[in-house]
């Protein structure tokens, strides 16, 4: 399995049979995308920062099928699969399992080649400075992400690697989701997402979890994980 960060929210992860992405609104590079493998694009919600109309001109030349959350406008296309919160459909040889967001669209758990692998999307815990932004109610954004991650651990699953928020904007509480996340569940391999390029946080999430946890990547395209 390598993981390779593309932007943001945005990952690209090479399994044996097939390739599986995440949120990719930056132009991938053809050589990151192999023909003969199965190409499945996860999009999590319609927002600018993880929907790009782009994602759907690699149909053309690679074999694809795309899983959008039904925010999105509809595009048509047989190969596109829309999808809701709390949602269990197999696609292939892939089981997905949907759940919520604390915004807008769905977070993804994908199970295949033995693989679990969670896509948090904006499941994020919000925890806004309330001077800046007075509208934020901080106690129904605990409670809405707490619950939500909740119906990730009554699943039972192990997850092998996860994504999550580690957003600079939220300041002090930029780490709480991770924090919250890794502690209920457990997953082997935590990456860090949604830090708008910011990789101080990389470091900022690897200093709260225990050692070999969180992997170091520093830009753009940078293999962040790479195992058999």
């Amino acid at each position: 399995m390598k993981i390779i960060y593309l932007h943001h929210s945005g990952f690209l992860i090479e399994l044996e049979e097939s390739i599986l992405v995440f949120d990719a609104v930056t132009h991938i590079q053809p050589h990151l995308l192999k023909k003969g493998k199965h190409h499945y694009f996860f999009v999590t919600h319609s927002h600018g920062d993880h929907f790009s109309q782009s994602v759907l001109s690699y149909g053309s030349e690679y074999t694809s099928t795309y899983i959008f959350s039904d925010d999105i406008p509809e595009k048509g296309g047989k190969n596109i699969r829309y999808v809701q919160a709390h949602e269990s459909i197999t696609i292939d040889d892939l089981a997905i399992t949907t759940f919520g967001s604390t915004d807008l669209g769905v977070s993804f758990m994908v199970e295949t080649e033995g693989k679990t692998l969670f896509h948090s999307g904006d499941l994020n815990w919000w925890d806004w400075d309330t001077t800046t932004r007075p509208h934020i109610d901080p106690v129904a954004e605990e409670r809405d992400f707490k619950k939500e991650i909740a119906r990730v651990v009554e699943t039972g699953k192990k997850i092998d690697v996860a994504f999550v928020p580690v957003d600079s904007r939220l300041e002090a509480s930029a780490t709480k989701a991770a924090e919250y996340f890794y502690n209920q569940l457990q997953p082997k391999i935590l990456i860090p997402m949604h830090f708008w390029e910011d990789f101080s946080m990389v470091q900022k999430i690897q200093e709260k979890l225990p050692q070999g946890v969180v992997p170091s990547f520093e830009d753009r395209n940078a293999v962040v994980v790479n195992e058999a």
